[in-house]
């Protein structure tokens, strides 16, 4: 028999002295092998949750911290069950829909240990639809890069946008935002 223990929220230690990040958690047991209980509270630490090392750069523990820390101030990240469990309002299969909105890069997701993470600031929490502005950025983007690459672009300090990272300057400018993705499109894409 699995057992699902049911915590709203959990904290991923973010480094020394940095605030830890919120995420949303709805887990099967199994599933929770890096989570180790600490004073009634989940804590993960970055160093022993992170992809296979061909695929990072030497700077990815910084790198991941940041984006980590950027999306735990703009509303947190939530498992894929999580975002499931939210949907079901909006539609009755909701795990077709995440599915396909993943596949599709229509949200932005992190791959993080065999399980999707969703940045929450790209949602409307009243129905769960994907946020317009988000949505353009997004189809900007159309396949341009991949998962981690997308969520990095979103949390990161961007040139175009005066060092800012689009996830901060999203609610004030998404003009500007959109032609920041514009241009790294036509960049990447050459």
């Amino acid at each position: 028999m699995i057992t699902t223990q049911r915590a709203p929220l959990f904290s991923v230690s973010s480094g020394r002295g940095a605030p830890p990040v919120r995420l949303m958690r709805h887990q099967p047991r199994w599933a929770w092998p890096l989570l180790s209980q600490v004073g009634g509270r989940e804590a993960v630490s970055l160093q022993r949750i992170r992809p296979p090392a061909s695929r990072w750069a030497p700077d990815a523990d910084a790198r991941a911290r940041a984006v980590l820390d950027a999306y735990g101030r703009t509303g947190g990240l939530a498992s894929g069950d999580e975002v499931t469990f939210m949907l079901r309002r909006r539609t009755s299969q909701p795990i077709s829909m995440l599915a396909r909105w993943i596949v599709e890069q229509r949200v932005v997701s992190l791959g993080w240990q065999g399980e999707y993470l969703l940045p929450m600031f790209q949602f409307d929490r009243s129905d769960m639809a994907l946020r317009p502005p988000v949505a353009a950025v997004l189809d900007e983007f159309d396949g341009t890069f991949d998962d981690w690459d997308l969520a990095t672009w979103f949390a990161l300090p961007n040139s175009w946008l005066a060092d800012e990272a689009p996830i901060d300057v999203l609610d004030v400018d998404a003009g500007a935002v959109l032609q920041a993705a514009r241009a790294d499109r036509f960049i990447a894409r050459g």
